[in-house]
């Protein structure tokens, strides 16, 4: 057999070619393909083969000791020269620390918010299979209502194939619920038919799912309610007076997990509506938010349609017009904000999870490109060093593993600082975002996720230092006549414009969203909302109305009184179409939003009438027959000269005798919208969501309060005395946009801070290699001003470059967002110019020190050696 055909095997001849180089003991085998040819020879080529495998597993214990070794040597080399470093240069180790640690801080932060807000309703066991009904199609539910009618359910349960089970949700209103001497409002109550314990994962710790809703007032209760009310006692079996009627507990189901978008403290049945609700229940009344529970693997495109036949066939009204049921996944509901004007559904927004998870990249993302800025802008103290390295041996490869080594360490070491900072920041982070986030260091999931951002970090941070540090030529080097090419300044320049470009655009974005919140906050609603305090209309409140408004108006620091079915903003809109008009043509329907109000409504909130007259107790039939509508009401009905004309509601036929000014009862999320108003009778009808607003002294507003509560306890001392603040109300419509808002300041403060050090870490360098120039430029007469404003204008530049990539970019998102709103500012040029200023400022102000630090110093100092 020719010798140059053998080959040993390939792997066992790298092993036993590494023990060879590495081991002495193994020094005397010589050549590979030698020693193989003469094993083959003597013994056959199998037998060869068993042989030179012998030999390797022999040598195994030895490769694997010293693989093991040279490791430990390796890494050990390599934390000592980190170490060194560090301790060497505390001032830029500092610096690297901080943004490092700073950024992850920011991250980690986001990613627990980021984690939380895509946790809702994992916990269900059917999750999978369970969705939601939505409708499409008139103007009103364009973009999808989660209001279904009633018959719905049971009538696609019996019709359409696929469905397994299905449950139906209305939230109650305020009720007054007591049990012995204690008394409480609870308005986190559901109507929800019994097959929600068989769909959804609400489990009993008392009483029976089979049994729970034996009775329409039976009620299911959690176990913080049951502690609320009954203490140490078993409640089931025990009664509650709800409204007034008894309402037997059937069950106590654990609390409801945070993670859920449904939320509530008690339930009861379906039944309920008819005893004490009065929700419509007709095809026609989109009441109802029905889940269903689907078959294994259905089409689901294929049951909505089906669900819309349904619906066609049994005439619904919606339907006929156009309207379309489809499905919506469970693990989808809750990042849709659709349905935010519900009570017991907690709502997210899919939009805000992007953005924040893409300024979470953005944030760790300077936070690493400043540590290859300050990396880079010391390469000069570390040439001699990859000279030294390179001339006794050291391969690129060794060099770029060790640069690594240094970067993964100083990365470990800004994760233990970030930790901590998360463990401080938690709490308030917890306050600001609503949320009960916790470090939980013992789940392995997280545990992973950090170990895979750290390292991360640490390839990306260190993947330029190392490159670039490792390709110096040691001949150079060690000569003396190094120096930073061309292109590497160009890269750390793009870096500074990336970063900058970065902080800029969230910059822009912090100031939109300011001026849009201050907007939302200042803007002209068409009404008075100021000193305006309302309380709920309950029990004798709504009996004895007339009594209660005449005691309050015996104080003159109560300015009027009035009564109103529900508030627009806080408990959504009532609407129906059930309407009809002179002039109206066949077949037009006009969805309208309707309130009964009483005769000083109108007058306390300074609404303008633009037409007609206000309700009178002078006109008798002013109670029963006439009607306000808005501006926008009569431009959608057609109407001209609507004063005197007919128009009815329902069976309550009667005349126009009104037309307000377009005003905003709801958030300016939404455009205004036709509005109706008739007189509200008895205020005893709207003890359900009723209030009776206050207009009191703002001047004297502990004296008008005493008074009210006052009347409150002698009028109705049956129940608790609670108020509110009619402007607070309006203002909490903003509550997220404002948390949001801040949120974002807070991190945009942070990339600024992060990138306001790479900056300084690019000045440091670059005056590093200007020394002599400057030195030079001190002796030939050059002011120490003048020397400032060379060092400072390029950075200057750099920072200008980066405006013109942050402007088109932060106004493509900003704009997005503020589409969102139905009203909002226009983002004029100067809110791009100032936060463009602001930057060169920030910039300016960052580099000056180390400008005017180097313009001080003395030239001597620089040019003693030269």
């Amino acid at each position: 057999m020719n010798r140059n055909t053998i080959k040993p095997p390939r792997i066992a001849a790298r092993i036993l070619e590494y023990i060879i180089q590495k081991d002495i003991r193994y020094g005397a085998m010589g050549d590979l393909e030698e020693q193989f040819f003469l094993m083959e020879q003597e013994n056959g080529l199998l037998r060869a083969r068993l042989l030179y495998w012998k030999q390797i597993l022999g040598a195994l214990p030895y490769f694997i000791k010293n693989a093991i070794l040279w490791s430990f040597v390796m890494f050990k080399n390599y934390f000592k020269t980190t170490f060194r470093n560090t301790t060497r240069h505390k001032g830029y180790s500092f610096i690297n620390l901080a943004g490092l640690a700073i950024g992850l801080a920011c991250t980690l932060l986001i990613l627990l918010w980021v984690k939380d807000e895509l946790s809702y309703d994992r916990f269900h066991e059917n999750g999978k299979n369970i969705y939601r009904i939505m409708s499409y199609g008139t103007r009103y539910m364009i973009e999808g209502f989660d209001g279904t009618p009633a018959p719905l359910a049971p009538a696609i349960k019996a019709e359409a194939p696929g469905i397994v089970n299905y449950a139906r949700f209305s939230d109650v209103p305020k009720l007054v619920v007591r049990y012995g001497d204690k008394v409480f409002y609870e308005n986190r109550g559901l109507i929800a038919d019994p097959s929600i314990f068989e769909i959804f994962t609400f489990p009993f710790v008392q009483g029976d799912p089979q049994t729970a809703f034996t009775q329409p007032l039976d009620v299911v209760i959690t176990e913080t309610m049951a502690a609320k009310y009954f203490g140490e006692e078993n409640p089931v079996g025990k009664t509650l007076e709800v409204e007034g009627r008894p309402a037997a507990v059937n069950g106590v189901i654990k609390d409801i997990p945070h993670n859920s978008h449904i939320q509530f403290d008690f339930l009861t049945s379906y039944e309920f509506i008819q005893k004490v609700s009065g929700y419509g229940t007709s095809w026609g009344a989109f009441n109802f938010v029905t889940y269903l529970q689907l078959e294994e693997n259905r089409d689901i495109q294929e049951i909505a349609k089906n669900i819309t036949a349904v619906a066609d066939k049994n005439n619904c009204p919606q339907v006929k017009d156009g309207v379309e049921f489809r499905l919506q996944p469970l693990s989808e509901i809750y990042l849709d904000s659709r349905a935010a004007h519900r009570n017991y559904i907690k709502v997210g927004d899919r939009k805000y999870v992007y953005v924040f998870s893409i300024i979470a990249f953005f944030v760790l993302f300077i936070a690493c490109v400043n540590f290859m800025n300050l990396s880079t802008a010391r390469s000069a103290t570390r040439a001699k060093e990859v000279g030294m390295r390179k001339t006794v041996g050291a391969s690129r490869r060794q060099l770029i593993m060790q640069f690594f080594g240094e970067s993964l360490f100083l990365t470990s070491m800004a994760s233990v600082f970030a930790l901590i900072l998360v463990s401080i920041l938690l709490p308030a982070f917890n306050q600001l975002t609503g949320k009960s986030l916790k470090l939980d260091l013992i789940d392995i999931q997280m545990v992973l996720g950090l170990v895979v951002i750290v390292f991360l970090t640490a390839l990306t941070a260190g993947s330029y230092p190392a490159l670039y540090l490792s390709a110096f030529k040691p001949v150079k080097v060690l000569k003396g006549v190094f120096k930073s090419e061309g292109k590497g300044q160009t890269f750390r320049r793009i870096l500074v414009v990336t970063q900058f470009s970065l902080s800029i655009a969230l910059l822009i974005g912090t100031s939109v969203a300011y001026n849009q919140l201050r907007f939302l906050r200042n803007a002209k609603l068409g009404f008075n909302k100021e000193n305006i305090v309302y309380v709920p209309i309950k029990e004798n409140i709504g009996k004895r109305y007339d009594a209660f408004k005449a005691e309050l108006l015996n104080d003159s620091n109560i300015h009027s009184v009035a009564a109103q079915y529900y508030l627009f903003a806080e408990d959504g809109p009532f609407r129906s179409t059930d309407y009809d008009w002179e002039g109206r043509e066949e077949g037009q329907e006009q969805d309208i939003i309707l309130n009964l109000v009483d005769y000083d409504f109108i007058p306390m909130l300074d609404l303008e009438l633009v037409a007609g007259r206000n309700f009178s107790s002078e006109y008798a039939t002013d109670a029963t027959e006439a009607y306000i509508l808005n501006e926008e009401a009569i431009k959608e009905m057609g109407l001209e000269d609507p004063i005197g004309k007919y128009f009815s509601y329902g069976k309550r036929k009667g005349t126009i005798i009104g037309v307000l000014k377009d005003a905003h009862f709801r958030s300016l999320h939404v455009e205004i919208e036709p509005h109706v108003f008739f007189y509200l009778r008895n205020a005893s009808s709207a003890t359900q969501y009723g209030v009776v607003m206050i207009k009191i002294n703002g001047q004297k507003t502990e004296e008008a309060f005493a008074t009210i509560q006052g009347t409150w306890e002698k009028i109705n001392p049956i129940s608790p005395f609670e108020f509110h603040f009619l402007d607070q109300m309006y203002d909490n419509l903003y509550r997220k946009e404002k948390k949001i808002g801040t949120i974002l300041n807070a991190f945009t403060l942070f990339a600024i801070v992060i990138s306001c050090l790479g900056l300084f870490g690019l000045a440091s360098f670059l005056t590093e290699q200007r020394t002599n120039e400057i030195g030079i430029r001190k002796v030939l007469g050059a002011s120490e001003t003048g020397i400032a404003f060379l060092l400072s204008k390029q950075f200057t530049k750099w920072v200008i470059i980066a405006n013109l990539f942050a402007w088109p970019a932060a106004y493509i998102v900003m704009n997005q967002w503020l589409r969102s709103f139905a009203y909002r500012i226009n983002m004029g040029i100067w809110l791009f110019v100032f936060s463009g200023l602001l930057a060169v400022g920030i910039a300016l102000a960052t580099v000056s020190f180390q400008a005017f630090k180097t313009a001080r110093a003395n030239p001597i100092d620089s040019l003693r050696y030269e």
